[in-house]
């Protein structure tokens, strides 16, 4: 016999008598009722063992392989074919909605690989659903359940745990580090691999891009998977659907709800890292307020919706303000002519970005729910405040103009507008939500903290670096516009107050937390230093004046590189550097 000849495979035989035979102890061929039940017109009952879990999922894995056998067997390769606007109403969802043969991810997702157990996984999925759904308001929690999803996307339901795990572990974890490789080479793979992405696949490349340094990529790569698979006329035949129904919301409606919001969601992604970034949007948004406030009315929408369109709305304003203001030539910002111009874009802008928040904190009073309703107020506040703030300052910057010693007066009217809006930002970010949100900002209590600081557990990179540039921009504009000292102090104490509530949350970007440190720090530096200088002038004489110290010039001269490379601010070059006899013979060019 031959020492290397394999064995013969031995033949599983599955264990499935009924109780007769069992009882009796002979063979039962398995059938219902089997042969000797019916040859002795004996009732035939079958006990069911338990199957292994194993054993479960090997069988889920075989017919899920069967089934896309069958697909493959049956698909059709797509033609060029035209339709009418009458019928997109009909196909969008079996259009929109592909599921390629490749639904799983070739690499499998983190719970599949062993690498993370199925309960660190639900932790870290209803983390997500707590918290940064607020903040990329792109999935439907009946939906996208951590079963659904797990069944139909391993590279999105990675994403998401991945996300829970930043927030439960911290920024720093090791295992948070872990799954962010493993979502990189899911997103690798699919955008190698696939020709055809699918909703899922752009919903998990946007959540990325949120949380993500290369955000500019890859929310540019979700968008143009959205308008392949047509997402932008999803939004017209959701409201033509609308129109004609005469009943409840069918189930093809309920798809292109979720769609429009996922579309609404890479928008809103995109309009925030272009304006924030230092460019305009890379594509025109054909929308309208009617069109995005219409969404309000149907059935499914949710208080997420409300919180994502109201943000569609305000970046739609922003951006056509600032492509406004770009558009207007440097060289003749400091004509009277010129000037009338941009003063009345920045005022039609401002109009428009009170109305909005009339507008939709009318919609939000409508919410039921007290605490979510005034944190829903309190984000409206928030956002329009730092919308505010950025409109002054960039059409300051479209001057060219740094420094606010050789500005006109016109132009130091919109640096204290925007320092006012600045600070006003800080207040509302301070509040809590028992404060009564329409109420000034100096009025509120803060007995349980920060509702807003509370969530930056969650929070994207994005909104970190917005609270640390905030808090930096209302202190430097305050020294800069020489404020008495009193007002940057009590300035100073609530940019404390945010250092003090941000240490209570145990995750977050350390880069912006430091810089957010250093700020507070070199601005209490430029302070003693002024009011040092402030009293030897009051001794000595009035006319004296102060043109500021090593201190207050190294805080003026703070620019962070994160503020520089990877975001691009207004405000942070201005500088104040007056310039009296004895300064004639300096290099003029640090002066502007």
């Amino acid at each position: 016999m031959d020492a290397h000849a394999s064995p013969r495979p031995r033949k599983r035989r599955a264990i499935n008598a009924c109780v007769n035979c069992r009882t009796s102890k002979v063979r039962c061929d398995g059938n219902r009722p089997c042969q000797r039940c019916e040859r002795n017109s004996a009732s035939c009952q079958y006990f069911d063992a338990v199957k292994d879990e194993n054993v479960l999922r090997i069988e889920k894995l075989e017919a899920d392989m069967a089934a896309l056998r069958e697909l493959l067997g049956t698909k059709e390769t797509p033609g060029p074919r035209t339709s009418s606007h009458m019928d997109n109403a009909s196909v969008t969802v079996a259009e929109i909605t592909p599921r390629s043969p490749t639904g799983h991810s070739a690499i499998g997702s983190a719970v599949d690989a062993g690498f993370i157990t199925w309960d660190q996984a639900t932790l870290w999925y209803q983390s997500f659903f707590s918290g940064s759904q607020y903040l990329v308001p792109i999935f439907c929690e009946r939906y996208d359940t951590i079963t659904s999803v797990s069944s139909r996307s391993a590279v999105l339901f990675d994403a998401i745990v991945s996300i829970g795990c930043r927030a439960e572990e911290g920024f720093n974890a090791t295992i948070y580090r872990q799954l962010q490789s493993r979502v990189r080479d899911h997103i690798t793979n699919l955008l190698i691999n696939k020709s055809i992405p699918s909703i899922e696949d752009i919903q998990a490349i946007a959540l990325v891009a949120a949380y993500s340094e290369n955000a500019f990529f890859l929310i540019a790569t979700a968008l143009r998977f959205a308008i392949q698979l047509d997402l932008p006329r999803v939004v017209d035949q959701l409201i033509a659907k609308s129109q004609i129904r005469s009943g409840a919301v069918n189930s093809d409606e309920q798809e292109l709800y979720r769609l429009s919001r996922v579309w609404h969601g890479i928008c809103n992604l995109e309009l925030f890292f272009s304006l924030d970034g230092g460019k305009l949007p890379g594509l025109k948004f054909h929308t309208s307020p009617r069109k995005i406030r219409s969404l309000l009315q149907h059935p499914e929408h949710t208080p997420v919706d409300i919180r994502l369109l109201s943000q569609v709305e305000l970046n739609l304003i922003r951006a056509d303000a600032y492509a406004k203001i770009m558009r207007r030539d440097t060289d003749e910002f400091l004509l009277q002519e010129n000037e009338n111009k941009v003063r009345s874009t920045v005022e039609e802008a401002s109009v428009e970005l009170t109305l909005w928040l009339d507008e939709w904190t009318n919609i939000i009073l409508a919410e039921p729910v007290p605490q979510r309703r005034a944190v829903a107020l309190q984000n409206l506040h928030i956002q329009r405040e730092w919308a505010m703030m950025t409109l002054y300052l960039k059409a300051v910057a479209s001057s060219g103009v740094e420094n606010i010693a050789f500005m006109t007066d016109f132009q130091k009217n919109f640096i204290r507008r925007a320092k006012d809006a600045a600070s006003r930002h800080l207040h509302y970010m301070l509040q809590s939500y028992t404060s009564t949100p329409d109420s000034s900002p100096a009025s509120s209590t803060h007995t349980i903290g920060s509702t807003y600081l509370s969530t930056f557990r969650w929070t994207l990179d994005y909104v970190w670096a917005k609270c640390a540039v905030s808090v930096l921009l209302v202190l430097k504009l305050a020294i800069l516009l020489r404020d008495p000292a009193a007002s940057v102090m009590a300035l100073l104490r609530d940019a404390h107050r945010v250092l003090e509530e941000l240490k209570t949350v145990t995750v977050g970007h350390i880069a912006y937390f430091q810089i957010l440190q250093t700020s507070i720090e070199k601005c209490e530096a430029a302070l003693r230093e002024y009011s040092v200088e402030q009293n030897h002038a009051t001794q000595s004489s009035p006319a004296s004046g102060t043109d500021g110290g090593v201190a207050e010039t190294e805080f003026q001269g703070y620019v962070p590189r994160e503020f520089v490379f990877e975001w691009d601010f207004p405000g942070l070059n201005l500088k104040h550097m007056p310039l009296g006899w004895q300064d004639l013979f300096v290099n003029i060019d640090s002066l502007f």
